[in-house]
């Protein structure tokens, strides 16, 4: 059994509104004054804590602190000409690939919402 065209392309649509959308969602979580968030996938991106403050510039220091042994690390593989070539290309490449899909993502939105003002879920634009 094969999909029709337009059931692949309607289905593809719904995927890409249900991806917008869960980008879109946050979790918060209150335990003893301390107001933790995280996005869909679970990545903490917010703490608030009266020693918010503190914590950031521990969590700056660390990351500076980590930073020349990551580089170390690292060293021998980016003086590679093979991998300079191929890693230049790859941030090339998806700059290019991201700039497309923020692209395809705003013309999404704006089928969605004539889609929706068509529908007659919106009575008048000028709301």
């Amino acid at each position: 059994m094969s999909l029709k065209h337009n059931d692949s392309d309607a289905l593809g649509l719904k995927v890409q509104r249900a991806q917008h959308a869960l980008e879109q969602i946050r979790g918060v979580g209150v335990v003893n004054g301390i107001r933790v968030i995280v996005d869909a996938e679970d990545r903490l991106l917010s703490v608030t804590v009266a020693e918010e403050a503190a914590i950031m510039a521990a969590y700056r220091a660390a990351v500076e602190d980590k930073r020349p042994k990551v580089d170390e690390a690292l060293q021998e593989l980016r003086a590679d000409t093979t991998f300079e070539a191929v890693s230049t290309y790859t941030n090339a490449n998806s700059a290019r690939l991201e700039a497309e899909r923020v692209e395809k993502q705003r013309k999404l939105d704006e089928e969605f919402d004539d889609d929706y003002y068509m529908r007659g879920s919106i009575k008048d634009r000028d709301w």
